[in-house]
């Protein structure tokens, strides 16, 4: 082979490579920016999920949903900062000490993985590397996860403080900021032109993306750290008032409320019309879109705190008795059997599951990063 072959060979080996680490499978803690948790539909997953692999921390846990870009796995912990997985094997590739607890997910975009810690700072750092390329301060502890506005490469980061911050995902210039009168422990979810944020001021939040200014301010009568769930028109999302709200947010009225026992504390996922979400009184709903009108139930061991994900017609779940629930989807609520199987890990799961072709990972209560697979 000659030299000119070689360096051609060389060259596409590297692009391919470099493709496979920069192209975004479970990029945003919920799937997407509108926080649909809803798997891609090029995303398919075997019918018999085994564990594959696990990796327990030295020390420290997991609260944070991870993420998957190409073959790398991103997730923080309570006392090891920032860490970068091998998908295929649970190796870690990079360890970054940030200094503080990371509570909540990481988001992925153009290189960059952004992570917010509960001292209030927001770190960029490069996905390959770990190498910090900026940080921001913001007003408050950060435990909830970025939404990147891919149109105008932006960050959007919500404090403790009631504020949200929208940054240069490159630079972290600070471009606008939007205060609410409580927390946001939200994901701010982005639809359009438009970011939503639930907030613990007992209002949903709709923020036009180029400027900063608040669209309009809908009651939810209690307060949230739940991520708003967004479907054209629609939001969606739970309270800690035990009600689950179907919102039209371009008319700011509330639709339809669903009452429940407890508090509602799992984010939602969306398809074909039907809402489904976990509460902290162990049950799994499934709700009409339009109505609120309850489909169906499901019952598990614990309380449910991580959401939903869609993949096909399957319905993946955590709970806090340390399984992942897998449900049959199909909307009938004439349909006796509804659990298709459930598996344990070890620790309890307050964070959602990420999903990729074949895979789905979760971080657990005892530090364990678990990998299902076929086998």
């Amino acid at each position: 082979m000659s030299k000119y072959s070689i360096a051609v060979a060389m060259f596409l080996l590297l692009a391919t490579n470099f493709a496979n680490i920069h192209a975004a499978d479970w990029h945003l803690y919920r799937g997407d920016a509108a926080a649909t948790g809803q798997a891609e539909q090029n995303i398919k997953l075997p019918e018999n999920l085994k564990i594959a692999w696990e990796k327990r921390l030295e020390k420290g846990f997991f609260e944070a949903t991870p993420i998957i870009v190409g073959n790398s796995i991103f997730v923080g912990s309570s006392d090891e900062g920032m860490q970068a997985f091998d998908l295929q094997t649970g190796n870690v590739k990079w360890t970054r000490a940030i200094g503080n607890d990371v509570a909540a997910p990481a988001a992925y975009f153009e290189g960059l993985v952004f992570v917010g810690d509960i001292r209030g700072t927001l770190h960029a750092l490069d996905a390959e590397t770990g190498n910090v390329k900026w940080t921001f301060k913001a007003k408050g502890a950060i435990d909830n996860s970025p939404n990147i506005d891919s149109q105008t490469k932006r960050v959007l980061i919500g404090s403790q403080a009631g504020t949200l911050h929208a940054l240069e995902a490159q630079t972290g210039k600070l471009v606008w900021e939007y205060e609410t009168e409580d927390q946001i422990r939200c994901f701010p979810s982005i639809s359009g032109r438009h970011c939503f944020v639930a907030g613990c001021d007992s209002y949903l939040h709709v923020v036009h993306l180029d400027t900063g200014k608040g669209v309009s301010k809908i009651p939810l009568e209690s307060p949230t750290g739940s991520t708003p769930l967004i479907s054209g028109d629609f939001a969606f999302v739970g309270t800690e008032g035990n009600e689950f709200l179907g919102i039209d947010w371009k008319n700011e009225k509330v639709l339809w409320r669903f009452e429940m026992r407890q508090a509602v504390r799992s984010p939602a996922a969306y398809k074909d019309g039907t809402i489904i979400f976990g509460g902290m009184d162990r049950t799994v709903y499934a709700l009409d879109s339009k109505t609120g009108v309850e489909r169906w139930r499901y019952v598990t061991r614990g309380r449910i705190e991580g959401g939903a994900v869609i993949v096909g017609n399957r319905v993946y779940i955590p709970s806090m008795d340390s399984s992942l629930y897998v449900l049959a989807f199909q909307t009938d609520e004439r349909q006796v059997e509804r659990l298709i199987g459930s598996i344990e890990v070890t620790g309890r799961l307050s964070t959602s599951p990420a999903v990729v072709a074949g895979r789905i990972i979760l971080a657990t209560d005892e530090g364990v990063l678990t990998c299902l697979r076929e086998e």
